[in-house]
């Protein structure tokens, strides 16, 4: 595309008179680019490239797909003006890669809620830590005994016994399928970074919370309900298992993360904006700079925040960080 171009990005794919007919009325200075079939991730990537968009009842636009398009807009213009961009997430280092890429190569990244911190584009760990191989051991067996659903983070990635964790083809090629997680910690010496617990009743999960605090010099999480989409509510999968709670080395968090983050960036914490929506950002939003809830966030989050943002669905970061910082 030509320099000082605008891009028309029309969600329809038209060939032969009436392509013809739709590229002569493009003024100068436009570009058209028309869409026939992609997937969500390759159509946020369109959007956010686009300037103007046409939208066809073939491929449809939602408000999913512009909030994160506006979002990865807003997170590039962010790094073009020399600010630091950081994806910190409960999930495993290489499920967030991924995310990584899409927005445009963010280096730095917290996964597994703050038990490792790693420089993406250099393959670089600046921060990791584990548990004890004997511990780790002894929490399977007690987790096990309790009937409790599990899956390990073991190095970068998720670990699980069966496909039950995820019937979604996305977070299904995200997983390592092992025959048993207590043999594999046996026979393997890769570092446990922590256990995600998933339970249909609250209490089951805070029974083997308060066992683990008793028994090991460990931490866990407090008991968080998932954020399940509409579309999965009634599949016959781990969305069966509403609550979830995380056990991790002691002292371990996404706060303790951005301390050594920032530390190993020479910032000062109070110039970080933090943004959040689950109870495992609790102890992020205790350190954060300025705090910012998402508008769909738990209500204890909302408790701790500086502001209350737009949801997801609605752009909430872009939003905000435009407000906060106030550049095109």
């Amino acid at each position: 595309m030509k320099e000082n171009t605008l891009k028309i990005l029309l969600t329809n794919h038209y060939e032969g008179k009436p392509a013809e007919i739709i590229k002569s009325a493009v003024p100068d200075g436009f570009e058209l680019e028309m869409l026939e079939s992609v997937s969500q991730q390759e159509l946020e990537g369109k959007v956010k490239e686009a300037d103007y968009l046409l939208v066809s009842g073939r491929l449809k636009i939602n408000r999913t797909v512009l909030g994160n398009a506006q979002n990865i807009k807003m997170i590039q213009t962010l790094k073009k003006n020399g600010i630091e961009v950081v994806l910190a997430s409960g999930r495993p280092y290489h499920s967030i890669e991924k995310y990584s890429t899409q927005v445009g190569a963010i280096p730095y990244i917290i996964g597994s809620n703050g038990g490792i911190v790693a420089n993406f584009v250099e393959d670089k760990k600046i921060f990791s830590t584990n548990i004890e191989k004997e511990n780790a051991l002894e929490i399977a067996k007690l987790i096990k005994e309790n009937n409790i659903y599990f899956t390990v983070t073991i190095s970068g990635n998720l670990l699980v016994e069966d496909e039950q964790f995820s019937m979604t083809r996305e977070n299904r090629n995200e997983l390592v399928l092992v025959n048993s997680l207590e043999e594999y910690l046996k026979t393997n010496d890769a570092p446990v970074i922590k256990f995600s617990l998933m339970d249909d009743k609250k209490e089951n999960l805070q029974k083997v919370r308060k066992l683990v605090l008793d028994r090991f010099n460990i931490d866990a999480t407090e008991v968080d309900e998932f954020m399940i989409p509409k579309k999965y509510r009634k599949a016959e999968n781990n969305y069966k298992l509403p609550y979830v709670m995380d056990i991790m080395p002691k002292g371990i968090s996404k706060a303790k993360a951005i301390e050594e983050l920032c530390k190993y960036l020479g910032i000062e914490i109070v110039q970080t904006v933090v943004f959040g929506d689950g109870l495992n950002d609790i102890e992020m939003f205790n350190v954060g700079g300025y705090k910012v809830a998402m508008g769909n966030a738990a209500d204890k989050i909302k408790e701790l925040a500086d502001v209350v943002t737009k949801t997801n669905n609605e752009a909430g970061v872009a939003y905000e960080l435009n407000k906060i910082f106030d550049i095109e």
